[in-house]
Parts: structure tokens; C-alpha cells; sequence
């Protein structure tokens, strides 16, 4: 069982449990056996997504799966030893009728039924996450930053996590992504041993490599805003790291969604608004690289 952190902040966890497409092998029958129930060291694998979150004290967790999958999740939620073992209350499960193999990440927070869910401050994991670096570490992260926007007015913005794909744990011909990122304002407070903030910096761009490559082909050179340099004196181009789906929001994204009903991927279209790059050591392990919705 695993031990819960004395940290409870208001947070509420969204899993997306996606039909495996990538998985077509163990899945060819998404409606029998979703990717979410792959076995990984003989566990479901969205059984480490939900440990996970257990360990962070986070209790209000939904799953949002397409219909066609929402009973063998629930099933398997009410049967499996190693799902029934997990604390409770238990996960909901969140089938939204307008939900598919093909609805973006973005849109999927946009349906009526998975706003109705979310009344706070929220996280979205997919459920092939399979981590070494403790969810309590992101939260006090994500807090830190946003306690120093209390009695001002600008809004607590978002985190989400990048991991290295070069050095011990290299996947050859694994997608990589695109950032650019610029240095946070140096804190007036030392960070303590174990501490991500020299790890943190400012998210200004983020796409896959093959939309870059698309982009560069087409236009035949890097499109970059002015406005981008002239705000951000100094930037660093990142071309190898990895999205790893782990997004925490404050509850005002929600509401930005909706009012850009063109965006279709978190990754590429929400995470570089007013958002944190994290570029954690030791790195995330997904259970198997996942696709982003490509959105140039």
C-alpha cells in the first residue's frame, strides 16, 4: 500500500486512458482489453498511473476513457486484486459520448462532461506513466511558483514535464520534442537539497520534432516571433527531450480552453502559454512512447 504524503494540496487527477492504437499488438480489441490494462510487471498498467497519484494524497482521480473501453476499466477497477488493494475512494470512470480514438488532448477538456468534473486545480497523466521522480516533488514545485503570484495580479501559470532521451536510458528512434525555454527571475529563496527549481525554467515554444521538421521543409527555414526574442534576452532550443503527459493546471486554464476553441493538443498548443518547463534528473519512464495529436 503505498505511503501517502502529508502534503494535500487541492488537486483533483484526470487519466487518460487512450484505446492503444500504438499497442495494436496486445489491443486489437480495445473494447475487451484497453491499453490501460496491459500488464506491466504483472500490474495494470494504470495501476502505477494511480499509485501515483496516491502517493501525492490525491484522491479525486477520474479516468476518462471512450465508451467502447469504459466497462472492462470498470471491471477490472472492481476485480483486479491489485486495483482493489489501492486506497480508496476509489477512481471514476468518465466515458464522454463525444469521445474517440481521434479527439486531441485540448478538445478532450473541452467536452461538457469532463468540465463538469473539474471544480479546482487540476493534473493530467496519461496512463503509461511509470516514474522515479515523486509526484509530491512537482507539487511543491507547482506551488512554490505559484505562491509567489499571491498579491499580484498575475495568475499562477502551469507545469509540465520534459525528460532527456540521451544518456542511460536511450530508445533508439524514439520521438523527441522541440522547446524553447527561457530562465526564470532567480529566486530570493534558496532552494533545499533535492529541490527541482534549478531545474525549472519558462516554456515558451513546444513541438514534436516532426511537426519542426514539417515546418522547416515547408518554409524552408525556423519561423521565430520577434516578439519572442525581444521579450526573452537569452533562450535555449531543446531538441532532445521528450513530452512526458504530465501537465498540472490551475483551475483559470479551463476557461482559456474554451475561449481557443482551435486548440487541439496540450502539449503543443496549451503548455507554452504562461507555462514551466521541467527537466527533472532521474528522468520519467514511460511504459511505452506516446504519440502527441500533431497540430502545427
Amino acid at each position: 500500500m503505498p505511503v501517502r504524503s502529508p502534503i494535500s494540496p487541492d488537486f483533483q487527477a484526470l487519466i487518460l486512458c487512450g484505446p492503444g492504437l500504438s499497442f495494436n499488438t496486445f489491443t486489437s480489441t480495445p473494447e475487451d482489453f484497453p491499453k490501460a490494462l496491459i500488464p506491466i510487471a504483472n500490474r495494470p498498467m494504470i495501476w502505477y498511473s494511480l499509485d501515483w497519484c496516491h502517493r501525492m494524497s490525491i484522491t479525486r482521480i477520474t479516468l476518462i476513457t471512450p465508451p467502447s473501453s469504459r466497462k472492462a476499466i470498470e471491471d477490472a477497477l472492481s476485480r483486479n486484486p491489485h486495483l482493489t488493494s489501492l486506497p480508496h475512494p476509489r477512481a471514476d470512470v468518465l466515458s464522454p459520448e463525444g469521445l474517440s480514438q481521434n479527439t486531441g488532448t485540448a478538445e478532450i477538456l473541452r467536452l461538457p462532461e469532463v468540465q463538469a468534473v473539474i471544480n479546482g486545480h487540476f493534473m493530467v497523466l496519461p496512463c503509461d506513466l511509470i516514474s522515479e521522480l515523486a509526484g509530491t516533488s512537482l507539487l511543491e514545485t507547482w506551488m512554490g511558483q505559484a505562491a509567489g503570484t499571491i498579491g499580484s495580479q498575475t495568475l499562477p501559470g502551469a507545469l509540465g514535464v520534459w525528460f532527456p532521451t540521451k544518456g542511460e536510458h536511450v530508445v533508439k528512434g524514439e520521438e523527441t520534442n522541440f522547446v524553447i525555454t527561457a530562465q526564470l527571475p532567480p529566486s530570493t529563496v534558496f532552494p533545499h537539497i533535492g529541490s527541482l527549481r534549478p531545474n525549472l525554467s519558462k516554456l515558451v515554444y513546444a513541438t514534436t520534432t516532426d511537426t519542426l521538421n514539417d515546418i522547416t521543409e515547408d518554409k524552408k527555414c525556423l519561423p521565430i516571433r520577434h516578439g519572442l526574442l525581444r521579450k526573452h534576452g537569452r533562450i535555449r532550443m531543446l531538441t532532445t527531450t521528450r513530452d512526458a503527459h504530465i501537465y498540472l493546471f490551475p483551475y483559470w486554464v479551463l476557461d482559456f480552453i474554451n475561449q481557443n476553441p482551435t486548440f487541439d493538443s496540450i502539449g503543443e498548443d496549451i503548455a507554452s502559454i504562461k507555462s514551466y518547463h521541467l527537466l527533472p534528473q532521474p528522468p520519467i519512464t514511460p511504459a511505452k512512447t506516446q504519440k502527441t495529436d500533431p497540430n502545427p
